[in-house]
């Protein structure tokens, strides 16, 4: 009993929630992607949820023995029944957090316009289905900076029509258990390189991407795209807005630096006798957070009963001591 009681035990499960809040905050803010899947935060979780757990299941067990005499006293009753509201919410939340960090997924997805990715092949989702990126684009503010970004998405599954929806920043797409979040964008370069005598070929580059030639030992790294070009800036862009387009890009002889320059679209630029390298247009991408968090209704339910508890008790006036848990009273 001396074990039971330490567990359940007010004392037990202040010194666990002070040890949730201490490592929460330093490992989310050194190890923000994984942090809430480690073993350790989970077992602590675990331990939480066997304390809060034990304090309700006390908690309604008290209630029920004594309810005979506090029956009488309505507003002693429903005090009692609220402290029970406030334990099985801390519980419910509790469980969802812990399905969330075994059973939820959170990925980046990538995707161009026109392309279409097999859902399941990424995260686990309730029924198969292809996501589509129908058109991507962005608004911009009167000063060039962006408003909003827009992606249009065609959600396609096997004996269903097909769906479609327009999501936003805050305006997520979600399908069978798939939250789709508009998360940032970014650049794919269109080029053509020629390199000597052979044809012309198609390239889709993007920063950071290098381009290597076998009639030259001259290769282009791709530094940089720029919306809106201002020398004066360097390589910093006056705006998103492509007011102004440039690629900026570095050409190297072997290891040896041997270039920097900032080509226009459709601008012819020499690397070598017979090498050259032509961007054509930019495609800008779509970056979403897909997300899967199952336990969110159970922490939604149980964030509203821990309200719910806490504003009554806190708001109701008290006239004789309540049966509670002792965890929370």
């Amino acid at each position: 009993m001396r074990i039971y009681n330490f567990i359940s035990s007010m004392n037990a499960g202040l010194i666990l929630l002070a040890l949730i809040g201490i490592i929460s905050a330093i490992g989310s803010s050194l190890w923000p992607d994984i942090f809430f899947k480690t073993f350790y935060f989970r077992l602590l979780l675990l331990l939480f949820f066997v304390n809060m757990a034990l304090c309700t299941f006390n908690s309604i067990s008290r209630f029920i023995k004594q309810n005979k005499r506090i029956i009488k006293n309505k507003r002693q009753m429903l005090r009692s029944i609220c402290l029970v509201m406030l334990h099985l919410g801390i519980v419910l939340i509790i469980i969802g957090a812990g399905l969330n960090s075994w059973l939820g997924h959170s990925v980046q997805l990538s995707i161009l316009q026109g392309d279409t990715v097999n859902i399941n092949k990424i995260i686990p989702a309730r029924t198969p289905f292809n996501l589509k990126l129908l058109d991507f684009k962005i608004t911009f503010n009167d000063d060039g900076s962006p408003a909003q970004y827009y992606s249009a998405l065609q959600v396609s599954s096997p004996g269903q029509s097909d769906y479609q929806q327009t999501i936003s920043v805050n305006h997520p797409l979600k399908y069978a258990g798939v939250k789709f979040y508009q998360n940032s964008f970014g650049y794919l370069l269109d080029a053509q390189a020629e390199d000597g005598k052979t044809a012309a070929k198609s390239l889709r580059v993007q920063d950071g991407d290098i381009i290597t030639f076998t009639a030259t030992s001259k290769t282009v790294k791709i530094f940089k795209y720029i919306p809106n070009f201002d020398p004066a800036l360097g390589m910093q862009s006056k705006s998103l807005e492509p007011a102004n387009p440039r690629v900026i890009y570095t050409v190297y002889n072997g290891k040896v630096f041997a270039g920097v320059g900032a080509a226009s679209f459709n601008e012819k630029i020499k690397i070598d006798e017979n090498v050259f390298i032509t961007f054509q247009q930019v495609r800008p991408y779509s970056i979403l957070t897909v997300k899967t968090d199952p336990g969110l209704p159970l922490t939604t339910t149980g964030g509203i009963l821990l309200m719910l508890g806490i504003s009554i008790v806190l708001l109701m006036p008290r006239n004789k001591p309540a049966v509670t848990s002792g965890w929370l009273d």
